[in-house]
Order: structure tokens, then C-alpha cells, then sequence
């Protein structure tokens, strides 16, 4: 899988929890029954998504997100830029709004859902380097961006396993260049990207009964793995505007992730060296030393819980709420016989969102 996926992969899964790995079109590894009840059990009923071609639906979304960063720079203009901050606390709130437009997908039984957004309010509380944060820290990036209008376009099956990312099974780009934090945004919205819905086992369902998703991939290229596992149950029905609906509470954990790019970097630094010398020359004829070249993202084991409330009979998520704990860390180091240029950013991430159908068949 090449590294773009991966980034979808994470915002998808790793974060995304009941809209990441319960979108895997593989079936579900384990569906039970509860063993013991005290009351008489209803009927088991199976959950399926009824999108429609043409339909559109619109959910009023909140979103807290606090960010704890620390940075540690040294050498001549920095990765981050001159005199980076190195110590940030900021709390940021978003509402607004997420909206589903639903078309055939390509196969039968498939759905094409665009998933796109407004943010109607943003509002950022905080310190950096001890100073409250302020408008223009905002404006010239001081303040990480992290969180990302949703765009993307995905298509599931009628259970809500991911069938395909914006038409594509494995995009060839890989566009983390310049500013690192610009993809980090894709995979640190805590489910606010993806889609609010959980994939169903293709068996009925009964207040009590669990299933469970167990991903692993290997990273083509980076050395890297990662692992997921989402376990879901039904814990009841409640009232939501009027309908009823199964509550549905799940739990996703993943493992850590460690994406080593300094062997990408340093092909790319030699390429460039080359690409510089005059007929003749090697590179070392030009004077340029290679510099030896870390750069490295891990993202710590994370887990993520909530729940998801599904009316049965419209086929549709009512109301959705997630919390997410994360810890993500880069090391850049570019060194050569005369300066030593060091990056090490590690930032904790504590989110919460929560989102309600506004607008659509079942509003």
C-alpha cells in the first residue's frame, strides 16, 4: 500500500474508529449473542444502510480538540522555520456542518457518498511559548491546522464495509513535502472525515449481540505495519427527535505506527545533488556533501470510543459521538560534517466530537 493510503488508511481507521475499520470490506472476524438475559429478547433484525441515489443529508457537528506540543530545535533555520515555539497548549472548538450527497456506486448493492463540510464557527483558546494565543498566530500557522474541511468521496456497500478512497484503490501521490503538519491534518480530526457509520455483519442483530473488525497491514516501502481492532455492541434502543433507534457503543485500539521517510528523503536529496552537477562531475566533484537524513513519524498505540445511534427502519445514523486520545511524534534530523539541523516534535491530542442529523429522508 503506498504511502497516501496510508494517511487515508489512518484518517480513516486509526482515528476514525466506527467510520475506519468497520469500513474494511472483509466480513466482521467474530459476531456473538448475549448469553444470559433477564428480559424477554427482541428479534434480531439485520442493519443495513438505505442511502438512496439522490439523497442528501446534513449533520450538525461539534468538535473539541486540545493539542499539548512540544518542540526541540537546534540548528540554523530550524525544519519548522526560525525560532519555532516550543511549547504549545491550545484548545480548539469547531461547529458546523457535514453533508452526505449519495449516488449509485459502481457495483450494485454500492453507494457513492461525497462527504464535504462548513465550519461555521472556530474558535482557539490557549498559550504558545506562555503567550495567549492570538489572531495572527492563527493566520501565519503558528497554531498547527489540524483539522480539515472534510472533501473526499467514498463509496460502501449496503453494510457499510469501504469499497473505495475518491475512486481510487491506492493512490500514486505522496505529497508530504514542505510543511509536515499539512498532512497530519488528514488523520487528527477524531472521525470528523470519514463516515459516521459502523459496517454491519451481514447476520441480524439483537440488543446484546457484539462483532469485531481485526485489520493489519504492512506499509509497501516504509518497513511499517499497523493493526486495528474495532469491537461494537448493541446496548439498547433509544429515542432521537422522535425515533427509535439502536444504541450502539464501540471501541477501536491500534497499534503504534512508525513511518521511517529518511530513505525516501535522502534518494531525493542525492537525485537533486545530481541533478546539479555539471557533464562529468559526480556528486562529490560538485562539493555538496550528502547529509545524513532522519525523518521519522510515529504514531503511538491510540484508542478510540463511542457510540453510534442507528435508526433500523430509515437505514441511517442518527446521531454519532467519539473521543479520541493520540500521541504523535516526528524526529528530522539533517546533519553533514558542518551543521547539524534537528526537528523532534511530539504532540498529544485529546478529541471529542460529536454530530446529529439535521437535514435528510429521516430528519
Amino acid at each position: 500500500m503506498r504511502a497516501r493510503m496510508t494517511v487515508i488508511f489512518i484518517a480513516m481507521a486509526v482515528l476514525g474508529a466506527a467510520c475506519g475499520p468497520g469500513g474494511d470490506a472483509t466480513p466482521p472476524s467474530s459476531t456473538t449473542l448475549p448469553s444470559t438475559s433477564t428480559a424477554p429478547e427482541a428479534a434480531a433484525v439485520a442493519f443495513v444502510y438505505s442511502y438512496e441515489p439522490g439523497d442528501h443529508h446534513d449533520y450538525g457537528f461539534a468538535l473539541d480538540q486540545t493539542l499539548q506540543m512540544t518542540v526541540d530545535a537546534e540548528g540554523d533555520n530550524s525544519l519548522l522555520g526560525e525560532d519555532p515555539p516550543q511549547d504549545i497548549s491550545v484548545t480548539t472548538s469547531i461547529t458546523g456542518t457535514i453533508s452526505y450527497d449519495i449516488a449509485a456506486g459502481p457495483e450494485p448493492g454500492t453507494r457513492q457518498i461525497s462527504i464535504s463540510g462548513v465550519f461555521d464557527q472556530l474558535d482557539i483558546d490557549g498559550t504558545i511559548d506562555g503567550e495567549p494565543v492570538d489572531q495572527a498566530m492563527i493566520e501565519d500557522g503558528t497554531v498547527p491546522d489540524l483539522v480539515e474541511v472534510p472533501d473526499i468521496t467514498i463509496v460502501i456497500d449496503e453494510y457499510g464495509h469501504l469499497v473505495a478512497v475518491d475512486g481510487e484503490e491506492i493512490p500514486e501521490d505522496f505529497p508530504f513535502f514542505g510543511d509536515p503538519f499539512s498532512e497530519l491534518g488528514e488523520f487528527t480530526s477524531g472521525g470528523l472525515s470519514g463516515h459516521f457509520g459502523p459496517a454491519f455483519p451481514d447476520e441480524p442483530l439483537a440488543v446484546g449481540d457484539t462483532w469485531s473488525f481485526t485489520q493489519s497491514d504492512e506499509i509497501e516501502g516504509l518497513d511499517a505495519a499497523m493493526s486495528i481492532t474495532s469491537t461494537y455492541e448493541v446496548i439498547g434502543t433509544e429515542s432521537v427527535d422522535g425515533h427509535e433507534v439502536a444504541a450502539i457503543d464501540f471501541t477501536t485500539e491500534t497499534s503504534e505506527v512508525v513511518l521511517d521517510l529518511g530513505e525516501m528523503f535522502q534518494g531525493l536529496f542525492d537525485a537533486f545533488g545530481e541533478l546539479g552537477a555539471e557533464p562529468g562531475d559526480t556528486t562529490s566533484d560538485t562539493g555538496r556533501e550528502t547529509p545524513d537524513i532522519t525523518f521519522v513519524i510515529t504514531v503511538a498505540p491510540s484508542t478510540a470510543n463511542g457510540t453510534v445511534w442507528f435508526d433500523q427502519e430509515a437505514g441511517i445514523v442518527e446521531k454519532y459521538s467519539q473521543d479520541t486520545t493520540s500521541t504523535i511524534s516526528m524526529l528530522m534530523d539533517f546533519s553533514d560534517a558542518e551543521a547539524v539541523v534537528r526537528t523532534a516534535v511530539t504532540m498529544d491530542l485529546d478529541m471529542r466530537l460529536t454530530a446529529e442529523l439535521i437535514e435528510g429522508p429521516s430528519a
